[in-house]
């Protein structure tokens, strides 16, 4: 850090930079530190543990994805049963994923620990031997499992945080994301917990317009689901649910009119799909822009994504669960 503000020094004379001594660089290195470690603020577990990105800062204007690696306390003979798990993103994050390596994967092999890179997807950066952890819009996010439902990690398992900031403000802000893991013993989970993503890619609003773009997945196995989660961005409204298949066919589920209620819980009453059943979902958008609104990760973009969190009844038969949707059919649904 310090050898970076000397090079930034050297570079802007012109500034005054270059009258600033060893010691008031060395005190500027340490002010960025603090700012990092006090932007995010969130309770240890009660038992458990916390893990956090080393951080970073956002200049002015800019808009950033990045990807982080991040590594679990402890070693691989350590097993942790999570029951809950909280995220936090410093001021002006708008976007967290979190994804777990398979251990002994060669996606794990080449994540180095401290890592951070540019991203448009943790799986595209590293490697697709990724488990979803967490995924939320929101700077706050408290995912409580059902009873007797939960994930499974192993001491020193690398996570790819990946992490979307737009800095509004005039001033540089800290991005740092922080995650609390909590604990509980192992016959408290006889189901683990995963993430489906069902993304639509084919949306598309011209400069000044509105638009509204339906995608369908179905699933593959008996499964529970305990919340879907909307994803879209600035310029999405409205968001809507309904199941497919079975004799719910049509029946709505969850309709979003404000972007900040972007998530149903359904744990207290888990709802129940077979096999070939699933969803349909509607993202709606208004581009108050001049130019054309498509799929994509920054600002100017937007995107069309439910995440449901679900499991399996039977976990010897779990499969990937989920969908990337790129044509859309004659009836207008993209499939």
């Amino acid at each position: 850090m310090l050898k970076s503000l000397v090079i930034t020094c050297l570079l802007a004379v012109a500034a005054g930079c270059a009258s600033q001594t060893g010691r008031e660089l060395a005190a500027q290195a340490n002010d960025h530190v603090a700012e990092l470690t006090q932007s995010v603020s969130l309770a240890l577990p009660a038992r458990g543990f916390q893990v956090e990105t080393a951080g970073m800062r956002i200049e002015p204007g800019d808009d950033v994805r990045m990807c982080e690696v991040v590594a679990l306390p402890g070693s691989a003979e350590d097993t942790y049963y999570v029951n809950r798990i909280e995220s936090a993103l410093s001021r002006y994050g708008d976007d967290l994923v979190v994804s777990a390596a398979r251990p002994d994967s060669e996606t794990a092999s080449i994540m180095d620990i401290g890592a951070s890179v540019p991203c448009t997807r943790a799986g595209e950066a590293f490697g697709e031997e990724l488990s979803d952890v967490v995924a939320t819009q929101g700077r706050y996010h408290d995912e409580r499992f059902p009873s007797g439902v939960g994930k499974v990690f192993h001491g020193g398992q690398k996570l790819a945080v990946e992490y979307h900031y737009v800095n509004e403000s005039s001033e540089p802000v800290p991005a740092k994301a922080k995650l609390s893991f909590h604990v509980v013993d192992p016959s408290a989970v006889q189901f683990l917990a995963r993430t489906a993503s069902f993304s639509n890619f084919t949306i598309y609003t011209p400069p000044g317009g509105e638009s509204s773009h339906l995608g369908e997945c179905a699933l593959h196995e008996d499964v529970s689901i305990s919340s879907l989660v909307r994803r879209t961005q600035r310029f999405g409204t409205s968001f809507a649910v309904w199941r497919v298949g079975g004799q719910h066919d049509g029946e709505l589920v969850w309709r979003s009119d404000d972007p900040s209620h972007a998530r149903l819980d359904l744990a207290a009453q888990p709802l129940q799909l077979a096999p070939g059943e699933g969803f349909r979902f509607q993202c709606d958008y208004r581009n108050n822009t001049d130019r054309e609104l498509r799929y994509g990760v920054s600002a100017a973009d937007d995107t069309c994504t439910l995440n449901a969190t679900f499991w399996s009844k039977d976990p010897s038969t779990a499969q990937a669960e989920g969908c990337l949707l790129f044509s859309v059919d004659e009836d207008g649904v993209a499939r």
